[in-house]
């Protein structure tokens, strides 16, 4: 615990630790296995945990092992994702998203979230809806109540995360950090092992279909990597890969010679539209 560094929260002053633990895979593991990572996480001075699961199983086990624990510990749940089915789920229909917050505190034997997320949000149709629908609403009366004590979001949008900065509510964001496909830059040092193959840069902007051609071929990656939340991501996006028309304008731009219209279409089929 002596190693574990902290960073303080600029609004709230809570220490926060700067590794984290997230529930993507503990799933897989028996209840005992998690149970155990949770200790040894605990142990290691880790004291944020991130709870938008791949399926309901592991709840119990947090609730177990947070016991007695509950003010050393920042939990950030998320506003958006769901478990009707046990497994994981995405919505934003407020009835559902006020069920499995309720829910989420009662299975894990608290009455309040460190963090409220809304989850995933990267198109602008998603972002008027949580603004028009009530959602955003509503998580700004828990946090009122103290039900939520800091406001915050995740996606891979930078401008969606301008415009909820600019609210002035939001204390934490989670944004993907990869040198792969964040910085644009990028593709000025193209690496020869590189050349074929898609680094999310989105030199190949603007596409005429409108087609986030970097995120498609993230979340498909992500798909084929295991990530069973990628499917549910993909889903969700206005512009999907069978929305292609083959124009060659992307592939005109890359700087990695990615065959995109060939992966478009593969994208299209291994995701079932």
């Amino acid at each position: 615990m002596a190693d574990m560094q902290y960073r303080e929260l600029p609004h709230g002053g809570e220490k926060i630790s700067v590794i984290g633990l997230g529930m993507g895979s503990i799933h897989e593991g028996s209840e005992a296995e998690i149970e155990a990572t949770l200790k040894l996480a605990l142990e290691s001075g880790v004291n944020y945990f991130d709870m938008a699961a791949s399926e309901a199983k592991p709840y119990p086990c947090y609730a177990r092992a947070f016991e007695g624990k509950r003010e050393q510990v920042y939990l950030q749940m998320h506003f958006g994702a769901v478990y009707d089915s046990g497994k994981y789920g995405w919505t934003r229909d407020l009835k559902k998203i006020r069920k499995t917050f309720e829910g989420q505190l009662s299975m894990l034997h608290t009455d309040y979230t460190d963090m409220g997320f809304v989850h995933c949000i990267d198109e602008m149709s998603d972002y008027e809806k949580i603004m028009s629908g009530g959602i955003w609403d509503y998580m700004k009366s828990l946090k009122e109540n103290g039900v939520i004590r800091h406001l915050g979001l995740s996606s891979h949008d930078p401008e969606i995360i301008r415009r909820f900065l600019d609210t002035g509510l939001i204390d934490m964001v989670m944004f993907s950090i990869n040198p792969a496909y964040d910085y644009s830059v990028i593709g000025q040092c193209t690496p020869q092992n590189a050349d074929g193959i898609c680094v999310y840069c989105n030199h190949c902007q603007p596409c005429p279909k409108g087609l986030n051609v970097g995120m498609i071929n993230k979340y498909y990656d992500l798909a084929l990597a295991g990530d069973e939340m990628a499917k549910g991501h993909y889903d969700k996006l206005e512009v999907k890969a069978g929305e292609c028309i083959q124009c060659g304008h992307c592939e005109s731009r890359c700087p990695f010679h990615v065959k995109q219209e060939t992966r478009m279409q593969e994208i299209r089929r291994y995701f079932g539209e």
